[in-house]
C-alpha cells in the first residue's frame, strides 16, 4: 500500500513541479519518455509518461515504456524510491540493482535521467 502511495505522490509531485518550476520545465523541452514502475508479480504499477512539458501518470502497465523498474516487492520499491526521493541515499537505486532487488529494463541512461529530474520533488 505504501509503494502504491508513493507512485501516486511522486506523479502528483511531479506535476506541482511542472507548474511551479520554470527550470523543470525547461528540462523537459522536447522529452518524451515513459517510465514504468512495477513489481514482480506486477501487482503494483504506475507509469509517468512526460511528454510537451507535462505529465500524464496512470495505474497499471504502459503500452510502450521507454524503461521500466521492476522491484522485487512492493515493500523493496517503496523503501528504494523513498530513500532517492528524500535524498537520505543517493546510491539506494544502484544499491538495489547491485543487490538484484531491481531489474532495470529498458535504456539505464533513463534512470540517470530519472534520478536528476527528482531533485525537483524536494
Amino acid at each position: 500500500m505504501k509503494y502504491r502511495l508513493l507512485l501516486w505522490l511522486m506523479a502528483l509531485r511531479f506535476k506541482r513541479a511542472i507548474r511551479r518550476q520554470a527550470a523543470f520545465r525547461e528540462a523537459l523541452q522536447d522529452i518524451d519518455r515513459t517510465i514504468q514502475f512495477t513489481t514482480d508479480e506486477r501487482k503494483v504499477s504506475r507509469y509517468l509518461a512526460f511528454r510537451d512539458q507535462r505529465l500524464k501518470s496512470r495505474r497499471g502497465q504502459a503500452e510502450h515504456a521507454d524503461i521500466t523498474l521492476r522491484f522485487t516487492t512492493p515493500s523493496e520499491g517503496f523503501s528504494t524510491l523513498w530513500a532517492m526521493a528524500t535524498g537520505k541515499d543517493r546510491n539506494a537505486v544502484m544499491k538495489a540493482i547491485q543487490e538484484k532487488r531491481l531489474a532495470v529494463e529498458g535504456d539505464p541512461m533513463l534512470l540517470m535521467w530519472f534520478q536528476k529530474t527528482v531533485k525537483f520533488l524536494r
